[in-house]
């Protein structure tokens, strides 16, 4: 993990990396990480549930429970507490739920669209392995120097022209749907195509908030802890000795 000079200040590193080094707002943690666990690990939890299977039982159960029990304890602890044990949870969760989502279109191949050819889960599974392998090489290749040619607004991910393409997603969607609504098993691919999509993004999202954990571990002199702007809850957390961490 790269530890950056003792002559460097925040300010003076480049966008990308001040960017590794900033936490999730206090003042919207709590809605984010529950809307996450939400939409991105319990709606994927559903086929889980049934038919009925032990093994899977045994793997996602008690990781399910884990993170919400988790998100329990930072729902009630005060966000300015737990910045940084909110951007553990992120990067945990992401793990939990790229696993959930695996496992829910393994089971959606095979219960719901019935592929049987033990090939494709073969390369279904390797595949996989090899994209979450270049999402973590790409974090932590990333990070591993300062580098002030990284222009981030360049980067394909920001890319204005994807822009019409986000906002006509929910239309697409839509259509999809209505054209594979009277096919069961065309409702289901389009579902298993939803798990996929959802591995990778909560693949890449592990990725980088478990780097983005260690990176500020390894350089807390340089992370800067939100402090509420209200004067007055300030002044009332300074009185109860409020330690933002």
């Amino acid at each position: 993990m790269l530890k950056i000079p003792e002559n460097k200040k925040t300010r003076n590193l480049p966008n990308y990396m001040q960017e590794h080094l900033i936490m999730i707002s206090p003042d919207s943690a709590k809605v984010t990480i529950t809307m996450f666990c939400l939409i991105l690990l319990d709606m994927s939890a559903v086929p889980l549930l049934y038919p009925k299977n032990d093994l899977i039982y045994m793997i996602t159960i008690p990781l399910i429970i884990f993170i919400h029990l988790w998100l329990i304890r930072l729902l009630f602890k005060n966000p300015y507490t737990t910045q940084m044990e909110t951007t553990l949870f992120m990067g945990v969760f992401s793990i939990i739920g790229a696993i959930c989502n695996f496992i829910t279109s393994i089971k959606v191949s095979y219960v719901f669209v019935e592929i049987s050819n033990l090939w494709f889960y073969v390369v279904f599974s390797i595949v996989h392995i090899i994209l979450i392998a270049v999402l973590i090489q790409y974090q932590i290749e990333k990070y591993s120097e300062i580098n002030y040619k990284i222009e981030e607004s360049n980067k394909w991910y920001n890319n204005t022209r994807f822009i019409p393409l986000l906002t006509a997603a929910p239309g697409i969607g839509y259509i999809i749907f209505q054209s594979s609504k009277n096919s069961e098993k065309g409702m289901h691919s389009v579902f298993l195509i939803a798990t996929v999509i959802f591995t990778l993004f909560l693949s890449y999202f592990a990725a980088k908030y478990i780097h983005k954990y260690f990176f500020m571990k390894t350089n807390m002199r340089l992370v800067f802890f939100d402090k509420p702007s209200d004067k007055n809850l300030l002044k009332k957390y300074e009185r109860k000795g409020v330690v933002y961490k």
